[in-house]
């Protein structure tokens, strides 16, 4: 295959992990495809956000979503004009982020790409930091290139926290609102599989260097993609 292609759009990242009662979700939905997602990815530095949410409908009234942002690097999520955004939310952000039941955020250096493309799948696997130390190499240069020749998989990236930058948004206005957000401290492996192909198959390949699937592997469906036109 010729060509320069990409995986991801930058070396930093910002992932939420936010659950929403149903009832809520309109109003939800409403704010973060037309004011929220904008908002952020106008931000000097913010090149791409995707939503997804989990597939299946809701559990007990709630619905989990991910978003992932990716940034030119981890270093713009403590930039001035990122808090600045957060020091000053709208009316809306002020009405809509009470609403989250559960709400988990990182802040992310992305340390392995493989692949290139974007799915409207994908399988999330987080993963504790000392299990990703003794797998990375391993998953960057043979598990993973081996899952694409295999036509398993289009892409796969590897993000891993960053607290000291994560920790920036505790002084802002918004960071003070969200006293119920806590620190997603694991890390996450993002699978971008080929149609079809069940998460049970990529979990499988992923064994011998990671070990039984972690209870936290998800599915999630793609809802909507915004990109910086910059």
């Amino acid at each position: 295959m010729g060509g320069d292609f990409t995986s991801v759009t930058g070396a930093g990242a910002m992932l939420n992990w936010i659950t929403i009662a149903d009832g809520d979700r309109e109003l939800f939905e409403d704010w973060y495809n037309f004011e929220h997602l904008p908002e952020r990815v106008e931000i000097p530095g913010f090149r791409r956000a995707r939503r997804y949410v989990a597939p299946g409908g809701a559990r007990d009234g709630h619905t989990d979503f991910l978003t992932i942002y990716e940034t030119d690097d981890v270093e713009v999520l403590a930039s001035p004009a990122y808090l600045r955004a957060l020091d000053t939310p709208t009316e809306l952000t002020r009405r809509v982020v009470p609403l989250f039941a559960r709400f988990r955020r990182s802040t992310c250096r992305i340390t392995v790409t493989s692949g290139a493309g974007s799915t409207g799948r994908c399988v999330a696997v987080e993963l504790a930091s000392e299990r990703l130390d003794a797998a990375r190499d391993e998953l960057a240069g043979t598990v993973l290139p081996a899952m694409r020749a295999a036509h398993l998989l289009h892409a796969a990236s590897v993000y891993e926290p960053d607290a000291a930058v994560g920790a920036a948004k505790a002084a802002t206005s918004e960071g003070k609102a969200t006293t119920q957000q806590q620190a997603a401290e694991s890390a996450l492996l993002l699978l971008e599989p080929q149609p079809e192909v069940p998460a049970a198959r990529l979990l499988a390949e992923l064994e011998p260097v990671l070990g039984p699937a972690p209870s936290t592997a998800r599915e999630f469906t793609l809802l909507f993609e915004l990109r910086s036109a910059s």
